[in-house]
């Protein structure tokens, strides 16, 4: 965890204008900045920063928040990552690095950034290497793509070994960075006479190495990769997304490949916006990376039987996590790498424009399966169809695929209806969602000044705590900020727009918040602060005053004299209190 103290030294250190203005213009306007937002398209600017409260708020698409969140918007970053980036704009040590793992991690950087560097080098500068060289220009790899993508070279030998160990750096160092494996007879290179691939993470920071034969008669597998260690994750990683990422934002699609060769060939012909999964099967964590980005996939895959089995499998998982999805099946033999080669950069764009939606591509395959024209083929058919339409949150979505497939199965509509209801879970994920928080709920004036007021005042935070609860406000978004803010902060902490915002995680809140500080029509009038409590108190003491007459009948109902006695003894008391403000 990153103390919050050295989180609140970030924002006081950081000038939100300065920041934002680094990465694009902005207009004074006023006491504010003006400009036309980066997060969606707009001819008319709308998105403002405030040099004083050091927030920004988009009145087009709502984002809004401070420093951190800024960034996190921006270049597609978690919460720590924003501090570690900010931190290092500022020259500041986090404090958190000061413990152990985080002082291994910075050597095992420096260690796999080493490695990189001596096989990059390798490859470059050493003529014995000049037939991998060779090889790799064959392959379509001129040496500008190998200087961008650091591509090298490991001789084995233990000559890797050797160099970091002249470096300084250990050999348990070597073996948690899996640059080195160990042996009966001691330690030897892990990657020998192969060709290596630096794996990036979105940082540009090498974290490992994926490593290919390039020799037709040498032994072992194709392809190795760095071992799971405190730096690298296969299942985190997505080849190429550090060169991509920005391309992949701007068009709002990511086309996602198996090999390296596979995304670095049609990278350097110009299509930016793609990126290696390292393997056939995407997994949850490279999901997750991807939804930073864009919310639209094209998956192109090989066309074997492994190859449809992982696009298969990846269907579900992609719109289980709410992402569209579009299949390119390429022709028989053919990879992205190849296909790019021997037919051209245009022949594997015309391919692209002929990508099928999920449904299309999973019937096909259904159909290699199953008798479509069998009664049995038919439910095996919509049986699995059902499985995957189950993952989309979209009930109109459902229906539209359920009529297609009706047309393509000759079942009636309202047949494969009553099946598809009969296949549903019992509780589904559309039940599931809390919807209770939406941002574009309506908040009154008395609410938002209420908020506005305990947000920026230290006397004004201590008066909602005592007077109100998180209840007596009708929004539920409301509610969540209130909740969050009382559980979280105490009377005499010091306010300040910037701290209040950076040290918040929930982007959701965050962006309200921005929200309501920024906006100058909400009345900054202590008065009519004090009068919105009242009405708020006054509004809860109606509802219980309802609520208690409703017992009262209740009490007469039964026959109870006692129960009845007590409740219009308090009823009396609430209308006085209610009358007597």
């Amino acid at each position: 965890m990153i103390p919050q103290n050295f989180i609140e030294e970030i924002q006081a250190r950081t000038d939100i204008v300065e920041l934002i203005s680094s990465y694009m213009p902005l207009k004074r306007a006023g006491r504010n900045f003006k400009a036309t937002c980066p997060f969606h398209n707009e001819k008319t600017p709308s998105f403002l920063v405030s040099p004083q409260k050091q927030i920004f708020h988009c009145f087009g698409c709502g984002e809004g928040g401070g420093a951190i969140q800024f960034l996190m918007l921006y270049e597609k970053v978690n919460f720590v990552e924003a501090i570690e980036m900010l931190a290092n704009k500022l020259g500041l040590t986090i404090p958190h690095e000061k413990n152990q793992q985080g002082k291994l991690k910075k050597i095992l950087y420096d260690a796999v950034a080493q490695a990189c560097f001596f096989f990059h080098n390798n490859l470059m500068q050493n003529s014995r290497y000049a037939p991998v060289l060779n090889y790799l220009e064959k392959r379509g790899i001129d040496k500008e793509t190998i200087k961008k993508f650091k591509i090298g070279f490991a001789p084995g030998g233990n000559l890797l070994l050797g160099f970091l160990r002249k470096k300084g750096l250990t050999l348990d160092i070597l073996e948690k960075a899996s640059l080195i494996t160990p042996r009966r007879d001691g330690y030897r290179d892990l990657f020998c006479e192969r060709i290596t691939f630096p794996i990036f993470d979105t940082r540009s920071r090498t974290v490992g190495f994926g490593a290919r034969t390039w020799q037709k008669d040498s032994s072992g597998p194709k392809y190795i990769n760095s071992l799971e260690n405190p730096l690298y994750s296969k299942r985190r990683q997505l080849f190429g997304l550090n060169f991509s990422k920005e391309e992949i934002a701007k068009k709002d699609c990511v086309i996602v490949v198996e090999g390296y060769l596979d995304m670095i060939v049609p990278f350097m012909k110009g299509i930016k916006n793609i990126v290696a999964s390292s393997g056939t099967a995407l997994t949850l964590e490279q999901i997750q990376l991807i939804r930073r980005y864009t919310h639209n996939i094209i998956l192109v895959f090989d066309s074997d039987k492994a190859g449809e089995g992982a696009t298969l499998r990846a269907i579900d998982l992609l719109l289980e996590n709410d992402l569209n999805v579009e299949i390119l099946p390429l022709p028989s033999g053919f990879d992205p790498d190849s296909l790019i080669r021997q037919k051209g950069k245009e022949h594997f764009l015309n391919f692209l424009d002929k990508r099928e939606d999920f449904f299309d591509y999973k019937i096909r395959a259904l159909k290699r399966m199953h008798d479509i024209d069998s009664i049995n083929g038919k439910e095996k058919i919509a049986k699995a169809i059902f499985l995957t339409i189950n993952k989309l949150s979209s009930e109109i979505k459902k229906y539209e695929y359920i009529k297609k497939l009706s047309q393509i199965l000759k079942v009636k509509e309202e047949v494969l209806i009553a099946e598809f209801k009969k296949s549903k879970p019992s509780t589904s994920e559309a039940a599931k969602k809390d919807t209770t928080y939406s941002s574009t709920q309506p908040l009154s004036i008395t609410e938002k000044v209420i908020l506005k007021f305990m947000l920026t005042n230290k006397k004004a935070f201590s008066l909602v705590k005592k007077s109100l609860k998180e209840e007596d406000f009708t929004s539920g978004l409301a509610q969540r900020v209130v909740s969050y803010f009382l559980n979280n902060y105490s009377e005499d902490k010091s306010f300040s727009y910037a701290q209040l915002i950076g040290s918040i995680e929930d982007k959701t809140i965050s962006t309200f918040v921005s929200r309501i500080l920024i906006d100058d029509d909400v009345p900054f009038d202590s008065e009519l602060f004090k009068g919105s409590i009242m009405k708020l108190r006054k509004r809860r003491k109606k509802a219980l005053k309802e609520r208690v007459k409703e017992q009262i009948r209740e009490a007469e109902a039964s026959g109870d004299e006692d129960k009845r006695k007590k409740l219009i003894n308090k009823y009396y008391k609430i209308s006085s209190e209610v009358r007597n403000g």
